[in-house]
């Protein structure tokens, strides 16, 4: 069989499969000629085979005149409304949820893998071998060469990011040799780089506390004293424990005044801590006062901004948080309270652009899905809605706020049958919840189930009291608002 009649007869063949499958979705009279034609074109080509003629220049310039150029076109066509259909409901380009014009530099910074520090320079290094082994002062030069070789064991295990085995490592000389501060502070910094700040904390305490034995007490301990006290300022940070973390990094100012970082991060401690403790106003001053000494460290620029945005100043807050994800695009937390801003703000577009791009930075980011699609819902756009939550369903299976919020989108959009399925649900998980059982007891009122309302709207009252006076409101009790036996339930 000729290879040129096979490779045409294949296309045609693809080509008459689409057709069908537009005129099956579509269904228009256009559509039917396409279809129509293609088959014609097809089987006129088969059998020009079975005639012989199927070299013939007239054969093939027909074939792909027909067969060939028009589902080209029509394909173009469709993959050029699909793009305009995306772009004008996502504001985003076709291949990713970021908007086109900041894909080039998604991409740049993804490659630098850029990342911004919270504090200033978030650890001082480890303490080299030479250090620990003028603190353990070993005379023994046989006893001195084995801690050494164990020492650089675990230095190299280290550096390979195998925390493991330079653990074990520096356990085995601390069980002999535990008053050296450099190898506790080691110790620390394995337990910090792993995350465990809680425990990262006590070695550098320990090692702060053997800077002061006797066996220093004609060393200047002071440089090394700052910089533990440093690192362990920055665990108890990291920790959220700001009260311990201030007091640490006083210390470290005050025993190192040469290492300026800690003053700095101290007051980024107080600022912290206002905002922990629900202090807002002094938290903004504070902020506001770091933003201004240190105007590169971006993550003063974030707090001022969520602060500003819990102040109701929003226009302020999208200033502070579009400055944070303009010099770190990769900063989704900075994204997502740039997303909240600016719905508050009533730029609703801009908002749902700014959700998408948090989700796509870190798609496990459930909390972005949840107010993207209440967004969406709350705009009328709930089909999209309903698939941003329920992909956030299948990354946090039985999420409560997830199915309640899939049940409102969908019960906004008429789908009451689904809406209760979602509710009923969610009852299960939430049987108190007073807002869940009002919406059961508005749905089956919608659905012509008044006893079975009534039953659920009795529970919402005595789990959630002020729901009365929300259903006294809702236009489908209005005929039992005065009624004898329920009328109590609005009052």
């Amino acid at each position: 069989m000729n290879l040129l009649f096979l490779l045409l007869a294949i296309i045609l063949l693809a080509g008459l499969c689409y057709s069908i499958y537009r005129l099956f979705q579509l269904r228009t009279a256009a559509n039917l000629a396409f279809a129509a034609g293609q088959a014609a074109i097809t089987a006129f080509f088969v059998y020009s085979y079975e005639g012989g003629i199927y070299r013939e220049p007239f054969v093939v310039l027909s074939s792909f005149a027909i067969g060939v150029s028009v589902p080209l076109v029509f394909i173009y066509i469709d993959l050029a409304v699909l793009r305009k259909k995306i772009r004008d409901r996502f504001g985003m380009s076709l291949s990713r949820f970021l908007y086109k014009n900041d894909r080039d530099e998604f991409l740049k910074v993804t490659e630098k893998a850029k990342y911004v520090d919270n504090i200033l320079r978030q650890r001082a290094d480890s303490f080299p071998v030479a250090d620990i082994m003028g603190e353990i002062r070993v005379e023994r030069a046989d006893t001195s060469r084995n801690i050494q070789k164990q020492l650089e064991a675990a230095a190299k295990k280290y550096g390979e990011d195998d925390y493991a085995g330079a653990y074990a490592a520096y356990q085995i000389i601390e069980k002999v040799f535990n008053r050296s501060p450099s190898l506790y502070f080691n110790i620390g910094n394995i337990d910090y780089d792993r995350g465990d700040f809680d425990a990262a904390a006590r070695s550098y305490r320990r090692g702060a506390e053997c800077a002061g034995h006797k066996d220093f007490e004609h060393d200047d301990m002071s440089e090394k004293l700052g910089i533990i006290y440093y690192n362990l300022g920055n665990a108890y940070f990291l920790h959220k424990k700001y009260a311990r973390a201030i007091e640490a990094y006083k210390i470290a100012a005050e025993t190192f005044p040469e290492n300026t970082d800690a003053l700095y991060n101290m007051s980024f401690c107080h600022a912290m801590d206002f905002e922990e403790t629900g202090d807002t106003e002094k938290a903004v001053e504070a902020f506001k006062q770091l933003v201004e000494d240190m105007p590169e460290n971006l993550h003063a620029w974030f707090h001022y901004g969520k602060c500003l945005l819990k102040m109701k100043h929003t226009q302020q807050a999208i200033e502070c948080l579009q400055k944070v994800v303009g010099d770190d695009i990769m900063f989704y937390e900075a994204w997502y309270r740039l997303a909240i801003a600016y719905d508050e703000g009533g730029m609703v577009a801009d908002a749902v652009k700014a959700y998408y791009t948090s989700i796509q930075i870190k798609p496990d980011f459930i909390d972005a899905y949840n107010n993207l699609g209440v967004l969406l819902s709350t705009v009328g756009r709930h089909g999209e809605a309903l698939k941003v939550l329920k992909s956030a369903l299948r990354i946090k299976p039985g999420d409560n706020e997830l199915i309640y919020n899939i049940g409102i989108t969908q019960y906004e959009s008429g789908k009451y049958d689904e809406a209760l399925s979602e509710f009923l649900a969610c009852e299960r998980l939430r049987p108190d919840d007073g807002d869940v059982l009002y919406m059961i007891s508005v749905i089956y009122m919608v659905a012509g189930k008044p006893q079975d309302s009534m039953l659920y709207l009795e529970k919402a009252v005595q789990r959630e009291p002020s729901v009365s006076a929300r259903a006294a409101k809702e236009g489908v009790f209005r005929e039992y608002v005065d009624h004898k036996e329920y009328g109590r339930l609005f009052a």
